[in-house]
């Protein structure tokens, strides 16, 4: 969360009327601001508190899934989307791009647990749950986010090769798909594939899940 800088203005206010009314005494100005400027959460407490992208990976490492986080852009947002085991799970938005990670895993993670056996989420904290648990299986990708732009009357989708690497008969290459919405553009890559083709199919399939398990198509 963006802390907003008129909060900061509005405690250096109050700590300077507060300092004029003591009569510019600073140790009296200290015992009477100091509870407001003592930390309510302190990095001890953080530290004992497990991490969102720890406590996922952790769980999902137990139960033999495999994580993976696909970043991309929405209007002037970064946003994180998490898929399991290739399977779409939750997406979640931030002008910042760790903040966007770790409200879409604390997302996930309760949505992996609500999904699990009674028996092994017993002793889990398990959330709602929108997990459908769809596969990234979709035949004709590219032809189908084409005719999602048509639909929708965007422009055509946009595929670039973000990387290119190893000798020419190994050969790995991972592409990008950018699509311009009424909300903004939005930009995600697929995963490595031996084939250029593959990679735009790859991309192709990531944005679809995206776009059909967001509000914007």
């Amino acid at each position: 969360m963006k802390a907003p800088k008129v909060l900061a203005d509005i405690v250096e206010s109050i700590a300077a009327a507060v300092y004029a009314d003591v009569g510019f005494n600073l140790e009296t100005l200290w015992k009477i601001f100091r509870g407001i400027l003592e930390p309510i959460v302190t990095l001890e407490h953080l530290e004992r508190q497990p991490q969102p992208v720890t406590r996922l990976f952790d769980l999902c490492q137990k139960q033999g899934k495999h994580i993976d986080i696909k970043y991309w852009r929405s209007g002037t947002k970064t946003v994180a989307s998490i898929f399991v085991d290739g399977s779409f799970v939750v997406s979640d938005s931030s002008d910042y791009k760790e903040i966007a990670k770790l409200d879409a895993c604390r997302k996930a993670f309760d949505i992996v647990v609500s999904e699990l056996p009674s028996t092994d989420s017993s002793t889990l904290a398990a959330g709602s749950s929108d997990y459908d648990g769809s596969t990234l299986t979709i035949q004709d990708p590219k032809q189908k986010l084409n005719e999602m732009c048509i639909k929708q009357k965007w422009p055509k989708p946009c595929y670039c090769i973000m990387i290119e690497e190893g000798r020419p008969h190994e050969k790995i290459y991972v592409s990008a798909v950018e699509v311009t919405t009424p909300d903004g553009m939005l930009y995600i890559p697929g995963d490595a594939k031996s084939r250029v083709k593959d990679a735009e199919t790859s991309a192709a399939t990531f944005m679809l899940h995206v776009l059909q398990h967001s509000k914007i198509s």
